[in-house]
């Protein structure tokens, strides 16, 4: 026994020292990787977000270390272990397989996004939520993170190891893999701040099994794209892909390894994005002012709400006739929401978008004041909490992309996060995100407080363009960070839910 704790001391202070963003006192860098023969391994995708968070996965597997050396014959003995030891010698199948550097610091840093990269992105954002709409059985309130859904699939973009499935992705997400790379490094700066009341964060993380040997160049392609990357055991280690998740988003037990749906025999790479997302309205919204009234259901019925309400300037506004779209904002420069409402209590805003790029606005279509250079929003939005899991396989169907979630001889999807020793068949097994959202007088998901002073106290009350927006039906709202770059959409159909 002393031999032993003697050879995992030895190991603990050869490992190589890391910075990881939760505990990992236990992990070894230095591991030994068995061949496994079976090559019919799955990919799977999660993305969750919560607290305006959004998280994104996929699949892996397992790694056996021999930690005690002899010279004598090999022979199997039994032998007693403490529970120490025995999770000491697990955590060997752990490693970091990379070091990424998070932009930091107190606001988000605006970039200059250009027309060809906002409008590749805003189709893949329009492309995927009708998708994902029209292949939705239950549309109540349902929302995902665009930004967390983008990331995993660019992420897995340089796995690829089939042409058809390559082009397919080109076309979904734009641009060419260069070009991405830099719009994403613009995203990903715009999105990684935090204060004290504002914050903003985006974290990717790919667990692979320790199986396989990982491909360096891919491993490489990774850390570019501010990607964190850790061989697992998926035997073993399936709590610590949680731990990693439930940090990025700063929630403990937002997701569970009954989440994830591992299956330890065929998971070859886990593919994680989260969105963490709190930040405060730039105008405040006052407790007391906060009011009950009707909320009108797309059924015909109403339920009670809690209506929030404030006033605030904006300087203009779209009226699509039938609907309007009208920005709102959050503090220190930390971006907005739009929401697209309804101008009558007859209307339904999926049929008046249903063939609609609600990600682009029409110019035409934009309304200014007509006395003054802003205008004046009355706005009264329901306070809402509202989580839900969302599944994107039949939305990628629909997208003609359902091949991706076969397997077979042959079919090399995505072959290229590995080495050339360990080419099989290595398919998409899921894409699915956890979203949880929550509106009240404070801001977007926490609480914080903002101050927002209006001067003039001896000047007469002047005469203002007023734009009435009330939110009492179903109702679109998008996120848009410092860039104006869609990062969360969501329709809000019972804020009692």
């Amino acid at each position: 026994m002393k031999k032993i704790e003697e050879q995992f001391k030895k190991d603990f202070e050869q490992s190589k020292k890391v910075e990881l963003s939760f505990d990992t006192t236990q992990l070894d860098a230095d591991t030994r990787k068995i061949r496994h023969k079976s090559k019919n391994l799955r990919i799977a995708i999660a993305s969750f977000s919560g607290a305006f968070a959004l998280l994104t996965t996929a699949f892996v597997a397992l790694i056996i270390s021999s930690l005690a050396t002899s010279t004598d014959e090999p022979k199997l003995t039994t032998r007693k272990y403490t529970q120490a030891e025995i999770k000491i010698a697990e955590s060997n199948t752990f490693r970091k397989l990379n070091e990424v550097k998070y932009p930091k610091g107190s606001k988000p840093l605006t970039s200059n996004i250009t027309v060809e990269e906002m409008n590749a992105y805003n189709n893949f954002a329009n492309t995927t939520y009708h998708a994902l709409v029209d292949t939705t059985q239950d549309t109540s309130n349902t929302s995902y993170s665009v930004v967390g859904l983008y990331s995993v699939l660019n992420n897995l973009y340089a796995a690829i190891g089939m042409d058809s499935l390559a082009t397919q992705f080109d076309d979904l997400l734009g641009l060419n893999e260069e070009s991405r790379m830099t719009f994403y490094d613009k995203v990903i700066k715009a999105n990684s701040f935090a204060t004290s009341n504002s914050t903003t964060q985006i974290k990717n993380a790919a667990f692979f099994t320790d199986k396989y040997e990982q491909s360096e160049e891919y491993i490489e392609k990774l850390t570019q794209l501010y990607c964190e990357a850790y061989q697992v055991s998926f035997y073993t280690d399936g709590d610590k892909i949680v731990k990693w998740a439930n940090s990025a988003v700063n929630s403990e037990g937002f997701i569970n390894e009954d989440f994830l749906e591992i299956d330890p025999d065929f998971a070859a790479l886990y593919m994680l994005s989260t969105l963490y997302f709190k930040n405060a309205w730039a105008n405040k919204y006052l407790s007391s002012d906060t009011y009950e009234s009707n909320f009108n259901l797309a059924n015909g019925t109403t339920v009670r709400a809690k209506f929030m309400n404030h006033d605030y300037f904006t300087p203009y506004y779209y009226d699509y006739d039938s609907y309007i779209s009208v920005k709102d904002y959050y503090a220190n420069g930390a971006g907005s929401i739009t929401y697209l409402v309804p101008t009558s209590d007859e209307g339904d805003i999926f049929d008046l978008t249903k063939d609609v790029d609600i990600f682009n606005e029409d110019e035409t279509k934009k309304v200014f004041s007509n006395s003054r250079d802003e205008i004046m929003v009355r706005l009264m939005a329901p306070k809402f909490k509202s989580k839900i899991d969302v599944d994107f396989k039949k939305c990628f169907e629909q997208l003609n992309m359902g091949n991706m979630f076969k397997y077979g001889a042959g079919l090399e999807w995505f072959n290229n996060a590995f080495s050339e020793d360990d080419i099989g068949s290595f398919y998409m097994s899921a894409v699915k995100q956890r979203n949880e959202v929550e509106f009240n007088e404070d801001g977007t998901v926490v609480k914080s407080v903002t101050v927002a002073a209006v001067n003039g106290a001896k000047a007469a009350p002047p005469q203002l363009d007023t734009l009435t927006v009330k939110l009492d039906q179903p109702f679109i709202y998008i996120i848009r960070d410092a860039n104006d770059v869609p990062i969360f959409v969501g329709n809000m159909d019972n804020p009692t839910k």
